[in-house]
C-alpha cells in the first residue's frame, strides 16, 4: 500500500497535539492528512486553519458520520482526540467502516464501553490504537524490555505518584470535566482516568514480564477525595492486586501545593528500577550494582508507530486490549470508595481559585514511598474503601449502585 491517509476529528483541545503528530509523519514522508472533521462552531473559530487545509487538498467534513460516508475507502486511519464521552461511539463508527483508529486516552469512561470497542475491533478489518504516549516512548519501552529480561527477578510491585495541581479553568474547559457522567454516558473523570490515566496504564505494562502484555487486575481498593466543587474526585490513592501477584500502587492529587511529575519504581526479587517522567532511569540491584540511563527522546512517537503498524513495518505498541487494565482499575476505584469531601479547615483557595490541601504533597509522597493508602498511614480525615473483586468484571457499576454521593469528612 502507499503512504497511509489520515482523517482527523476535531480542531481544538487535544486535536492540536494530533496536528503535531500528523505534521511529524508528513515531514517524515510516512503519512498524510487527507480529511478533517470540523463541526459548525469550529468552522468559524478555525476558519484560517481550515482554509490552509483546503489549499493543501484536505477534504473538510462537518461530522465524522459524513466523513466516513464519503471518504472511508480513502482513509487508512481516523484519529479521534475527542472528549471521553465520544470515544466509544466514534471509535466504533470508524471501526465499522473498516478504518484503523487512534483514539485518545483514556480509552473509555467505563469497562463496558471499552469492551464494546474491543468487540467492534474484532469485527473490523481495522485496529484500534490508544494514545497513551508513554507506551510509545523508547525510554519506557527500554524499561519494559529490561523487566522482561528477568534481570530484576520476579516482579513484585509497581508504584507511582503524581502531584499535578489544577485550577478552575481545568474543570470549566468543557461540559464533562469534573463529571461522573454526561447524560447516560459514564465519564468517570478524575486524575486516574484522565490527566494521569497514562501513569496507571504504563505501570500495568511495565509490571508484566511478558512483551506486548499488561498486568491483569484481580482486585482494587481505593480512597477518593475532593477539595474542588466538582462531582468526581481530585485526589486518589489506590492499590490493585493482579493475577501475576504484582501489586500496583498509585497516589495522585490535583490539590497539591506545587507540581511534581510522576516517578515510577518497578520492584523485583533482584532489585528495582526507578524511572522519572522524562524517561531517565536508574537500576539498583540487590548485589549492590547500579546503572543509569539518560532519556533518549523529547517527544513520543505515537503516530509514527501507528502508521508503521498499518503498513506492516512495526508491531503496534499500544493496542486497545493493552489498556483494559487501566479502565478496570478506574471503574473498580469508583466502586471501592465514596467520593469524600475534604474538611474546609485543611483546604485553601489560592490565586485564580486554585484549591490546595494543607500538606497534600507530603502525604502523596509518603503514601507512595510506603505503598500505603491514606487510612493505612493514619491520616486523620481518611476513610477506607472496600476491596473490589475485578475477576469477570464487565459492567460498571456492579457493586456500588449509587456512584459519587458526596459525604463530608469530619474535620
Amino acid at each position: 500500500m502507499g503512504i497511509p491517509k489520515i482523517g482527523l476529528v476535531g480542531m481544538g483541545g487535544f486535536a492540536r497535539t494530533h496536528k503535531q503528530y500528523i505534521q511529524a509523519v508528513e515531514e517524515a514522508g510516512i503519512g498524510i492528512q487527507t480529511a478533517q472533521v470540523a463541526i459548525a462552531s469550529d468552522q468559524n473559530l478555525f476558519a484560517k486553519n481550515l482554509a490552509e487545509l483546503k489549499r493543501r487538498g484536505v477534504r473538510i467534513f462537518p461530522s465524522l458520520r459524513e466523513m466516513l460516508a464519503q471518504a472511508r475507502e480513502d482513509l487508512d486511519l481516523v484519529c479521534i482526540p475527542t472528549g471521553i464521552p465520544l470515544h466509544r461511539p466514534m471509535a466504533i463508527a470508524a471501526l465499522e467502516a473498516d478504518c484503523n483508529v487512534l483514539v485518545e486516552k483514556p480509552s473509555a469512561g467505563c469497562i463496558q464501553d471499552l469492551d464494546a470497542m474491543l468487540a467492534a475491533e474484532e469485527r473490523s478489518r481495522g485496529f484500534c490504537a490508544v494514545g497513551y504516549q508513554h507506551a510509545y516512548s523508547s525510554d519506557y519501552l527500554r524499561v519494559k524490555e529490561f523487566v522482561c529480561s528477568g534481570q530484576l527477578g520476579r516482579i513484585r510491585q509497581v508504584r507511582s505518584f503524581a502531584c499535578w495541581p489544577r485550577d478552575p479553568n481545568y474543570y470549566n474547559r468543557n461540559v464533562w470535566a469534573g463529571k461522573l457522567a454526561l447524560g447516560d454516558t459514564w465519564v468517570l473523570d478524575g486524575p486516574h482516568n484522565n490527566a494521569l490515566a497514562h501513569a496507571i496504564n504504563i505501570m500495568c505494562i511495565m509490571g508484566s514480564m511478558e512483551l506486548g502484555q499488561a498486568l491483569r487486575p484481580r482486585a482494587v481498593q481505593a480512597e477518593l477525595y475532593r477539595a474542588n466543587a466538582i462531582e468526581t474526585a481530585d485526589t486518589v490513592v489506590l492499590r490493585a492486586e493482579t493475577e501475576e501477584d504484582v501489586d500496583v500502587f498509585f497516589a495522585m492529587s490535583h490539590c497539591t501545593e506545587d507540581n511534581v511529575d510522576p516517578v515510577y519504581i518497578v520492584s523485583g526479587d533482584k532489585g528495582e528500577i526507578e524511572l522519572d517522567y522524562s524517561g531517565s532511569a536508574r537500576v539498583r540491584l540487590r548485589d549492590g550494582s547500579e546503572r543509569a540511563w539518560a532519556s533518549t527522546e523529547s517527544k513520543p512517537r505515537v503516530l509514527q508507530n501507528v502508521v508503521q503498524a498499518i503498513v506492516g513495518q512495526s508491531t503496534l505498541y499500544c493496542p486497545l486490549t493493552l489498556t483494559r487494565a487501566q479502565t478496570l482499575c478506574a471503574c473498580g476505584s469508583f466502586e471501592s470508595s465514596t467520593i469524600h469531601t475534604l474538611p474546609e479547615s485543611i483546604c485553601r483557595t489560592r490565586e485564580g481559585g486554585r484549591r490546595t490541601v494543607d500538606g497534600m504533597r507530603a502525604l502523596i509522597q509518603r503514601a507512595w514511598s510506603e505503598a500505603k493508602l491514606f487510612t493505612e498511614i493514619g491520616v486523620e480525615w481518611a476513610r477506607p474503601g472496600k476491596r473490589i473483586d475485578l475477576r469477570y468484571y464487565s459492567y460498571f457499576p456492579t457493586f456500588r449502585r449509587e456512584i459519587g454521593p458526596l459525604s463530608k469528612v469530619d474535620a
